[in-house]
């Protein structure tokens, strides 16, 4: 009697595992019931910046300074904690709105209107999940294809950002349009989330054929392998008399938008250092990223200011897509002295204009040697 109650009681909770509550039309299912399902791609999801866009301590420190719901935090919501426009939760007090750009905020997505500053999403939550796979089914709910999901216009909604001036603030999705990844056909999703082997399916539920799914961590700005996809450097030295060249040549090789792009605050920096063997030192960097002025013309350093009334954009020197920059520098050694050069490119952000949260990579350097004059071959 024990053995059959005991199985009673598993088989009772594997069904309960499968077959979550209903889904109901108009309303948001959590992310966790969605895990119960698909637990490989909820466990990236839980890793990645959109399941984090909400409760980020960063972002937190930006939105308070905005005022919150009350001040001009109400607009930076609409990306961040998307539920709000469904479930109408003004006061932050439901898990499904702190779980940021959730499962069912991206697979509740039905449209994005591009042809406002700011394109606008409709969500169309319940019953009915949408994605980017044909011929789905599932026992939980239903599964619709969806020809906007395998759309890098998918992202618009929150990769591209205009105040209510005007001023293109974020311009991710502009920039991949207007560059040559569009017209060779790659997506945002072609580089942010590529197809790897996991299930899409937890097996102990239902096994699938598939068992490739799309990396639902979505690396972005902050990734050292993005970065490295992104950008080539490469250095040639040479001697000129008494003085040292050095060109650098860095092209945006992978990326199909500028670099960097996102919030502006962003910064790569390419930073040159040399040494001579007579004990001279050099010292030079080039920094690329979009310049903001506040209302009162001065530089905006905080993420969050980006955002207030009178933001005026002073310049951008970010590298665009399949853009090659050459960089030349140029200094005294002697040709008698031997020269020790090294070349980093790194990648900075410090949202809130100091030390603290800043965020800082290194993803490429190298080391050459410029040997004297006469001495035999060079730039090794």
């Amino acid at each position: 009697m024990r053995r059959v109650v005991a199985f009673a009681l598993v088989l009772a909770a594997s069904v309960y595992h499968a077959i979550p509550a209903p889904m109901v039309r108009g309303t948001l299912t959590r992310s966790d019931v969605c895990g119960g399902c698909h637990k490989d791609i909820y466990i990236m999801w839980q890793s990645s910046v959109h399941a984090r866009s909400m409760e980020d301590s960063i972002f937190q420190q930006a939105y308070r300074a905005a005022g919150g719901i009350e001040g001009g935090g109400r607009e930076c919501l609409s990306c961040h904690a998307p539920a709000i426009d469904i479930n109408g939760d003004r006061k932050l007090d439901m898990k499904v709105t702190w779980e940021g750009v959730s499962c069912d905020i991206c697979h509740s997505l039905v449209a994005v209107d591009p042809t406002q500053g700011t394109p606008k999403m409709t969500l169309d939550p319940g019953p009915v999940k949408r994605g980017p796979i044909q011929n789905a089914a599932s026992m939980a709910h239903e599964v619709a294809y969806s020809e906007l999901h395998v759309q890098s216009l998918v992202c618009a909604g929150c990769h591209e950002f205009r105040n209510k001036e005007g001023t293109p603030i974020i311009t991710t999705y502009s920039e991949w349009k207007s560059g040559y990844a569009t017209k060779e056909g790659r997506t945002c999703q072609s580089c942010h989330m590529a197809r790897i082997r996991a299930d899409v399916v937890d097996p102990k539920i239902k096994r699938v054929s598939d068992t490739s799914v799309n990396l639902h961590e979505m690396p972005g700005g902050h990734s050292l392998d993005q970065l490295h996809r992104a950008l080539d450097m490469s250095l040639q030295p040479a001697r000129d008399g008494d003085h040292v060249l050095l060109t650098v040549a860095i092209k945006n090789k992978g990326a199909g938008h500028a670099v960097p792009t996102g919030m502006p605050g962003r910064r790569v920096i390419l930073e040159v250092r040399a040494s001579t063997s007579q004990n001279r030192t050099f010292q030079e960097r080039r920094v690329y990223t979009r310049s903001f002025k506040d209302a009162k013309g001065a530089l905006i350093t905080r993420d969050g200011d980006y955002f207030a009334k009178g933001v005026a954009l002073v310049s951008d020197t970010r590298i665009g897509p399949g853009e090659r920059r050459q960089e030349s520098f140029r200094f005294e050694a002697p040709a008698s002295a031997a020269v020790y050069f090294n070349v980093s490119l790194y990648y900075e952000h410090a949202p809130t204009g100091g030390p603290e949260d800043r965020t800082w990579i290194v993803f490429q350097d190298e080391s050459r040697t410029l040997l004297p004059a006469g001495s035999g071959s060079n730039g090794k």
